[in-house]
């Protein structure tokens, strides 16, 4: 588990860590997405697809990391930032 962006800056770099810093609320949005959709499955490994992950994030009025509204490809970067995808 990741300490802080501090952390994350001395083992990636301040690029991934500014990045990361931006996408922070896309980010908890989608853990928790993620973690209601495996209690609600019951199994561990399941994964929500991507527009259920989009819905949520924009459902939570969240808007993107430089502004305008969450898409696909802001949840799949968000999700390269996790290491999901």
């Amino acid at each position: 588990m990741m300490d802080g962006i501090g952390d994350l800056e001395l083992r990636h770099g301040a690029r991934r860590a500014s990045a990361y810093a931006r996408a922070e609320p896309i980010i908890r949005c989608l853990e928790a997405t993620i973690r209601r959709h495996r209690a609600d499955t019951g199994r561990l490994d399941s994964f929500p697809d991507t527009r259920a992950l989009v819905m949520a994030c924009q459902a939570s009025g969240l808007v993107a990391p430089r502004g305008g509204p969450v898409t696909h490809g802001t949840v799949l970067r968000a999700l390269r930032l996790m290491g999901l995808r």
